[in-house]
């Protein structure tokens, strides 16, 4: 009866124990349930964070479209507008080609005149050396009139005395009567040359005042001439030079179309370039949320499988897969299920522990895998000093052994790393037997590829690296 008393009170015993360990199991199950939540919001938070930002990305496609119909309209308008100049252009050089054909004109009939003016200017010549002979004429003339006109008074005195003579003597009257006959006869035909001279003289003036009058009147009429011809081509010159000054309006405002027109047409492919950019970002954010989301439903199965089973082989009731808000996955492999007490080397119990962790680790393929060994505060034994010496032998050999298992399992050596660090980042405070063995650890940080990677803290708290 004693015996069995004893049976009774140990099953009581153990029947208590395996309720309380049920109910801290419910806790722990609650607590792993919450944080998968959370973890889950997080991804429902970043798949919604990529929505609006593809939703932005259409706003801007549409903005961009309409930016591109405007700026293909303007280029319409801009083409229209620089037909309408190269019309006008052409327009005023055709004008430019009739002004230049006028001047040409003009150019002609001014050599023309001035050939004329060159004639006129040699008969002028002509003219005024005939003048001038027909002066000349005249004052020999005018001297042969002034000598007969002498004579002439000569024999006037010469009459005079002879009549004196013949008054004072009547008796030579008939030798003198013969005389006087004589010198009268003498006195009419000079007489009579002095007024053919004077009349000659008088015609030669005439004509020689008609002459130089016609003269005169042609070399006026010939300097009006030249002077309306120069006026006229002085206004052709002044029409050319506006048609000029017009035709190079017209092509400065061609030369700044076309160069618009480019901008413009630069503009309409930027604008397509922006489009298909956008249409390529917008393609690739679908893609994008498409594969993050297929990549987190993966990832998120493979800890929650991983979680399940590290919990069946450890006896922490703490989740031992968490995730940062950096996309960061953290998991924590407790040395009793990995390694022995004080030993770098890997049993039965850590080959299956860490051949489960390999098998997750294929749903994480672009992730960096860091492989980080943790030790307590206290002292390494005096057997095992000569193979470490100091718990950073002990943290990094343990990381070490780690990798080298995970390889062997087919995990890429190129994406690890194992990194050691004795007891300078302790989970907990050190103060007892339970609190060193929480401290005692290997943890495994899975960095996404596209991510600035950070060292984890424990409490929550990172390190960028």
């Amino acid at each position: 009866m004693s015996r069995r008393g004893w049976v009774n009170s140990g099953l009581v015993v153990v029947l208590i124990l395996a309720g309380g360990l049920a109910l801290y199991g419910y806790r722990s199950l609650q607590s792993d349930i919450t944080q998968l939540t959370d973890a889950r919001s997080t991804a429902e938070s970043n798949a919604e964070d990529l929505r609006s930002q593809l939703q932005q990305n259409e706003q801007a496609l549409t903005a961009a479209r309409a930016r591109l119909e405007h700026r293909t309209s303007s280029a319409g308008k801009l083409e229209a507008e620089l037909d309408r100049l190269r019309q006008t252009l052409a327009g005023a050089k055709a004008d430019l080609q009739t002004a230049q054909q006028q001047v040409e004109k003009l150019k002609a009939q001014l050599e023309t005149a001035q050939t004329a003016l060159a004639e006129r200017e040699e008969q002028v010549a002509e003219q005024g050396g005939q003048l001038k002979r027909s002066r000349d004429q005249i004052a020999a003339l005018t001297a042969q009139l002034a000598a007969a006109t002498k004579h002439v008074e000569s024999l006037s005195q010469r009459r005079d005395a002879l009549t004196s003579d013949l008054n004072a003597a009547l008796a030579k009257q008939g030798d003198a009567q013969n005389q006087i006959d004589e010198l009268t006869t003498q006195l009419t035909q000079a007489t009579g040359q002095a007024d053919t001279l004077t009349q000659q003289r008088d015609d030669l003036t005439a004509t020689l005042t008609a002459t130089q009058s016609a003269a005169n009147a042609q070399q006026t009429d010939a300097q009006n001439r030249i002077a309306e011809l120069e006026k006229q081509l002085a206004e052709a010159n002044a029409a050319l030079a506006d048609a000029r000054q017009e035709v190079r309006q017209h092509q400065s405002a061609l030369a700044s179309a076309t160069e618009q027109r480019q901008s413009v047409a630069e503009q309409y492919q930027q604008a397509r370039e922006q489009l298909a950019l956008q249409q390529a970002r917008s393609q690739s954010a679908t893609e994008t949320i498409n594969v993050l989301e297929a990549r987190m439903a993966q990832e998120k199965a493979a800890t929650d499988n991983l979680q399940s089973r590290l919990q069946s082989l450890s006896h922490e009731k703490e989740s031992l897969v968490s995730r940062l808000e950096d996309g960061t996955t953290v998991i924590k492999l407790p040395e009793s299920i990995v390694f022995n007490s004080g030993s770098a080397r890997i049993g039965k119990a850590g080959q299956h522990t860490l051949t489960l962790l390999a098998d997750a680790l294929k749903s994480f393929p672009d992730h960096l895998i860091s492989i980080q060994g943790h030790s307590d505060s206290r002292s390494i034994a005096p057997a095992l000093q000569s193979l470490y010496p100091t718990n950073w032998e002990l943290s990094a050999s343990r990381a070490a052994s780690a990798v080298r298992v995970l390889r062997e399992a087919g995990i890429d050596p190129s994406r690890m790393q194992a990194v050691g660090f004795a007891d300078a980042r302790p989970l907990v405070k050190e103060i007892d037997t339970v609190s060193r063995r929480k401290n005692r650890r290997i943890e495994v940080l899975l960095y996404p590829s596209q991510f600035k990677i950070k060292a984890y803290r424990p409490g929550g708290r990172e390190l960028a690296r």
